[in-house]
């Protein structure tokens, strides 16, 4: 029997089917497929299963090179086998995108503005998020999925560095799980939900 995300998850794909190729992997990620004008490669936008809606309503009418691929990720709406919820995404169902569909670049969207371009590293312990040097071992969790695959996840990210592209754009810390993209060699970028279409002008006219 389906709970209620993974049908609110297949609602969604089945609307999305309507117009885009879209899918679900087996970490309960919604994936549609947007192309745009010749040229260009594949851009990965990852975002918050949540924020479904604003991400939408930004790539609405866009103008780009290539193809983006949109990833809503439900991870931090799971729980782990111990009842508590995820406090933010996880990194497996994010490696597991990028192996599979091995984009040119990764943006990540975070609850910012601009552009988060660097985070210093950190753990999530059972006292909170700590710096990667304090005491504490990081969480070690058994989460569930939305379509029911159980998944290890070990709360330690390390830190992550890139330059700043030549945009005019503020900058902020970067999301934590951007290290997940560049220990798969995938140039990595946070790109903030407030003014996200503007953002995303901004880079995407780069490539």
């Amino acid at each position: 029997m389906m709970g209620p995300l993974l049908e609110r998850l297949y609602v969604d794909l089945e609307v999305l089917s309507e117009h885009v190729r879209a899918g679900l992997d087996p970490f309960g990620t919604l994936f549609a497929y947007l192309e745009g004008g010749r040229g260009g490669g594949t851009v990965l936008l990852h975002a918050p299963y949540q924020e479904a809606l604003p991400v939408l309503q930004a790539l609405n009418g866009l103008t780009f090179r290539g193809r983006i691929l949109l990833a809503l990720d439900p991870s931090p709406l799971s729980r782990t086998l111990e009842g508590r919820p995820l406090s933010g995404p996880a990194a497996a169902p994010l490696a597991h995108l990028l192996v599979q569909f091995r984009p040119q670049r990764l943006l990540l969207a975070f609850p910012g503005e601009g552009l988060g371009l660097s985070f210093p590293g950190g753990k999530e312990t059972e006292e909170g998020w700590r710096p990667l040097e304090a005491e504490g071992e990081p969480l070690s969790l058994q989460v569930e999925a939305p379509t029911g695959l159980v998944y290890q996840e070990r709360r330690l990210y390390p830190p992550w560095r890139t330059e700043k592209p030549p945009v005019d754009l503020p900058e902020e810390p970067g999301p934590y799980w951007g290290a997940v993209g560049w220990a798969l060699g995938v140039p990595t970028y946070g790109v903030g939900l407030v003014n996200l279409r503007a953002n995303l002008e901004a880079l995407l006219r780069l490539w």
